[in-house]
Parts: C-alpha cells; structure tokens; sequence
C-alpha cells in the first residue's frame, strides 16, 4: 500500500501536532516495514528528518508557483502530486485534507485532535475561527474515516458537526520511545546540576498560554508551600503569557520556590519527568495531554484537570481537580504530596493505564483503520 501523509507538522513542528505525527509514522514504518510511506510538506527541518525512524519518501512542491503558494499547495495542489505518485490512501494528520480530494478515488483518514476552537472561542481571533472551522469541517464530511484522539472529540464531532458515530474511530496518541526507558540516579543528578533545579520538585510541563493555566497553580502553590519540601517547576518553550506568570512569581516573592525553564531538550525531557516528585496539569482544555502521558510513563504520580480527554489520558487512578479552583488544586497537591501510600498506587495503576497507548498500539489500531478501506480490493 501507498501512503500519504501531510507531513508538514511532523517535519516542522517541535512539539504537539508534530510529536504526535512524528510517532506514529516511525512506529508504522517499524511494524509495518512493507508499505511505502511518502510525505507531502511544503518545506522540511533537518532536526525532525532525523527523528524518524524508517524508510520514507520526501515530496516537497515541484514548481516555483507551489512553493511560493504553499498553503494553496496543501489545500489543493497537493492532489495532483498524490495523483501522480499513485498514493493510494492519504492521511491528513492534524484536522485537514485537501479540498479537492473527495473528487479523486484516493482513500482518505483524517485525525482531527480537538473542536477547541469551536468550544472556546474566546481563545482563537475570529478569523482563525472561520478558517478551522472550513477546513476541519471539510475534512469530517469527506473523509473515508475519522480518527478522533480522544472519546470527547468524538462526542464533539458527533453533536456539532453530525458525523455519523461508525465513521469515527477513537485511537489515543502515544509518547516517544524515549519515555520508556529509565533514567539512571547519576544522570538525574546531572539533570538537575544542568538546569539548576532543587532536589525535591513538583513539575508542570506546557506552553505558557492562557488555557495551560499556569498561573492558578502558582497561586496553589502559595497556599501550601510552607507546608512541603518541594519546589515548584514549570518546563515550557512558548507562549506569550510567560510574561505575566514571571510577573507573577516576583509580585508574591516566590522566586528562590518556583523555577521556569525554557530551554529543555527533548532528550532530557524523560530524565526531568522521572526525577520529579509530582506532575501536576490544571489545564483548562485538550484535545488530549500528552504529557500526563508522558509523567504516566516515567513513574510519576498525577495531578490533573478532571473529566474530558485530559482524565482520558490520566486514566481512573490519577488525582483530579477542578483546574479553576485554586484551593481545590493546593488541597490535593498537599494531599498527594504526604501520602507515600497513595503515590505508590498511583504510579504502578498509572503505568498500567499508560501501556495501553504504546506507539505499536497506536501502530496497530491506525493501521486497521486503513486497512478497514480496503477490505474488498485486495491492498489491505
């Protein structure tokens, strides 16, 4: 089989989008070595070539024109180029296909993460609006199927935009291989030497961004950081509330307790996982939270925002909290924190929880859902 992917956020993207794209390819060129896999993006980062594992070809815009028009490119002219190469099902990653596509005997798989947009529109320029609203509303009703990371965007999909429930397939996203493999006491020390971190922390890994609502676990952490030893961290490489959580940290004099990090590698990112205390994730909304995932895999208890797809990905022995609710959330970081019992049984139930989202079983159910379009032709 012939498949092709938008890749344009896998090859470009740091984090999220990218990450999850990035993951799922390498592992279904690993366990399923004989198909060919051909990736359509408008330009390419060296850096994320290097993260897949596998055989893949690249196709980047053949004619000055699509180059210099790529979101025209990605949106129509792509078609034409799957066309040619006789691609036999395309799988639009993140939310889109093209708008031609339906027109062609191509098969094709959308996964769209999340209706955010849609559902807090305060947080996205109308404009923005219009234009997810168009493309991702396109790709569900064209689409051969749909993979929905999470039961919540599935139910979304079925009430706003009345897709069909037999059309929608809930794969859950996985972590990279990295995060399976433990980290040794001596490089954790080294870890924390290098990024200038205490010895005991609470860990907050995310975006400095309004719904990753760092600043109410600040305020948390105020209530009760008298009453523990640990510090706490907060690992992020964007956003534009940074600012104002700085500001923030200094107004209530918390700068020897609460430490910010901007600069962590990827591949030190598991060692800082598993030498963490705690994680703790009072986001306000998620398509998924792939790293309560990730502190899952790395043997560290949870904290997390309660219900929808964030308690998806924490699973059923995680604590959970009302993110808007200050005191709730200094409450059970305090609970958690004093309870050697509890966190115990939080880490083995959470690891169970997390070896059902390996990349081969997110390999493997992405894989029957294309093989599913095949039945009768013979390709699957």
């Amino acid at each position: 089989m012939k498949i092709g992917f938008d890749a344009k956020r896998m090859l470009n993207n740091p984090t999220g989008l990218g990450n999850h794209a990035r993951i799922l390819l390498s592992a279904l060129m690993r366990d399923y070595a004989e198909n060919e896999y051909l990736l359509f993006t408008p330009r390419t980062r060296t850096e994320y070539i290097q993260q897949l594992h596998g055989n893949f070809h690249l196709h980047l815009p053949e004619t000055i024109l699509a180059r210099s028009l790529h979101p025209w490119w990605r949106s129509f002219g792509i078609t034409n180029d799957l066309l040619k190469n006789n691609v036999d099902l395309y799988h639009g990653i993140s939310n889109e296909l093209p708008f031609n596509i339906h027109r062609t005997s191509i098969k094709t798989v959308v996964t769209i993460h999340d209706l955010i947009f849609l559902k807090h529109t305060e947080q996205y320029p109308w404009l923005d609006r219009q234009f997810y609203t168009l493309k991702t509303k396109y790709a569900a009703k064209h689409a051969d199927a749909i993979i929905a990371v999470s039961q919540e965007t599935k139910r979304d999909l079925m009430e706003m935009y009345a897709v069909p429930e037999n059309k929608i397939v809930v794969i859950y996203p996985s972590v990279d291989q990295k995060f399976y493999r433990k980290t040794s006491e001596v490089e954790k020390e080294k870890l924390k030497a290098r990024y200038k971190l205490p010895q005991k922390f609470i860990l907050n890994v995310g975006s400095f961004f309004p719904r990753k609502n760092q600043i109410k676990l600040i305020e948390a952490f105020d209530l009760i950081k008298d009453k523990i030893e640990e510090d706490l961290v907060l690992v992020g490489s964007s956003g534009y509330m940074l600012t104002d959580i700085q500001k923030m940290i200094a107004e209530k004099k918390l700068e020897q307790r609460v430490h910010i990090i901007t600069d962590v590698s990827n591949d030190d990112l598991p060692g800082l996982y598993q030498s963490a205390a705690l994680f703790v994730f009072p986001s306000l909304f998620e398509g998924f939270g792939a790293p309560v995932l990730e502190a899952l895999f790395s043997g560290v208890p949870v904290v997390a925002s309660r219900g929808d797809a964030i308690g998806e990905a924490a699973g059923p022995n995680s604590a959970t909290i009302d993110p808007k609710d200050v005191k709730a959330i200094a409450a059970e970081i305090l609970s958690v924190s004093k309870d050697e019992t509890r966190q115990k049984t939080m880490i083995d139930a959470g690891y169970v929880h997390a070896l059902t989202m390996t990349d081969r079983v997110f390999a493997t159910k992405t894989m029957d859902v294309y093989k599913s379009l095949f039945k009768t032709s013979g390709l699957a």
